[in-house]
């Protein structure tokens, strides 16, 4: 898988944080693969997250967070997975949460910069 193909991931991981996937959140993923150039289907990979990692977001975003290995990628991720958050015009705590363990996961110069 491609760390463009991880970024969509872990921006559908962000947008299942709140345990539910809206259109909002959806049609902003759908932009971001544009912009990436990268063909993707949102609802697919959310079926293929929940089986895959039996509703345990924690270990999803581990697992598509540590595939990406690029800074200007993990730069890239950060910014889209603020864009998914925000989509809907509400901040929930939980992907608040999910910002705060991408930051001690990559570490503060992704985020500082």
């Amino acid at each position: 898988m491609s760390e463009k193909d991880n970024i969509l991931y872990l921006c559908v991981c962000m947008a299942l944080s709140d345990h539910k996937l809206d259109n909002d959140e959806t049609a902003e993923i759908i932009k971001i693969s544009k912009k990436l150039d990268t063909e993707f289907h949102v609802q697919d990979a959310a079926v293929h997250i929940n089986k895959k990692f039996k509703d345990d977001l924690d270990m999803a975003q581990d697992f598509y967070s540590g595939n990406i290995n690029e800074i200007e990628n993990k730069k890239k991720a950060k910014e889209f997975c603020k864009e998914v958050a925000t989509s809907n015009g509400e901040l929930k705590d939980k992907e608040i949460r999910f910002m705060v363990r991408l930051k001690k996961t990559w570490g503060r110069h992704i985020f500082d910069s």
